[in-house]
């Protein structure tokens, strides 16, 4: 908005506009037309700062897998291809590995006389949800039962293999989600023994990737947003969904992984180049202006041009706080919410 300028409110003595760094000349003729004003709205809201940074489309993070058992590798699955609960990862002597949805490791081997416990629970709800326990009246807990046996054995017979009721450390591997896979780590007919790398798996999806400080870390909380710019001037909103520590050319640095809310990335080249905008709130509840908005007092400190409800405008003391951007927290008894004060174009 604009109002007309007056000369009312000057009783704090000279003040120069931070952003002119000037005053008006003296002797001005006080009948000429004076310029508008330009004002904007004291808001209390949080103050956020917006670091920018180069990030580029991949598939995130790879994760290598390793055999649980000795053995011969005589299956691999495809790299590039999906692996969907239920299907196998890779085969040891012809047995499968079978890709199960959990977000727990596998640890021991499980059967009739396994204690209870938590994964018990997960291969119970896995092999349900692939509907394996239909019309057995399974309960997914952490005990493991007769119904239990009955459905594993289902399940087996389904994967070609004996039908033991028992799961060996090393007949599933459990991710959260469907993986993509990366890498064949062994051959065909390679021997293998527990430890030694297989595949190397990721996520099915396109993510963003950006390098970071390791310092910088408070950029990145895990579930904070951000915003994505692509080559063609498209914007997207994402969530940050890892932030780790990785060592790059014998330096630590902070990798950071973006996933859109939406599938933005479909299309775009693996290495396409993104510009990223992280924000970190560095006040909160406070009132901001513009930093044109602050004006340097002649007996020192900072203060601001406040328009009066009859149109004249005052000079009036603000403490300034945090900076952002083009905003600045300020403070003071006679500024407040709602307040229009005159910023310098």
């Amino acid at each position: 908005m604009t109002k007309p300028r007056h000369a009312a409110g000057l009783a704090l003595a000279v003040v120069v506009p931070l952003a002119a760094c000037g005053a008006p000349p003296g002797g001005a003729d006080p009948t000429a037309s004076p310029p508008a004003w330009t004002t904007r709205t004291v808001a209390r809201t949080d103050l956020v700062s917006t670091a920018t940074a180069s990030g580029e489309v991949g598939h995130g993070a790879t994760t290598s897998v390793a055999a649980r058992t000795p053995g011969t590798v005589t299956w691999l699955a495809a790299v590039g291809s999906t692996v969907a609960a239920g299907q196998p990862v890779y085969a040891i002597d012809t047995r499968p590995v079978v890709r199960l949805a959990g977000a727990a490791p596998a640890w021991r081997d499980l059967g009739p006389s396994s204690a209870a416990g938590a994964d018990v629970r997960q291969l119970e709800q896995a092999i349900t949800d692939l509907g394996y326990a239909a019309g057995l009246d399974l309960t997914v807990d952490e005990d493991w039962t007769s119904v239990t046996t009955a459905a594993v054995k289902r399940w087996q017979k389904s994967l070609g293999v004996t039908q033991t009721g028992t799961v060996r450390l090393g007949d599933v591997l459990f991710t959260p989600r469907d993986v993509r896979v990366v890498e064949q780590l062994a051959e065909l007919g390679a021997p293998v023994d527990p430890g030694m790398p297989v595949l190397a798996l990721g996520a099915t999806h396109r993510v963003v990737t950006v390098p970071l400080r390791s310092s910088q870390a408070a950029l990145a909380p895990v579930g904070g947003t951000a915003s994505l710019t692509l080559p063609d001037g498209t914007t997207a909103e994402g969530t940050i969904t890892a932030a780790e520590i990785v060592t790059v050319d014998e330096q630590q640095q902070l990798s950071v992984t973006i996933t859109p809310a939406e599938q933005h990335l479909d299309g775009l080249a693996e290495g396409t180049p993104v510009e990223v905008g992280l924000d970190q709130t560095v006040a909160t509840d406070v009132l901001v202006v513009p930093v044109t908005a602050l004006v340097a007092l002649a007996d020192g400190g900072y203060g601001v041009q406040k328009v009066l409800a009859d149109g004249t405008s005052s000079y009036v003391t603000a403490s300034t706080g945090a900076f952002a951007g083009t905003s600045v927290e300020i403070s003071g008894d006679e500024v407040a919410e709602g307040d229009e004060v005159v910023v310098t174009p």
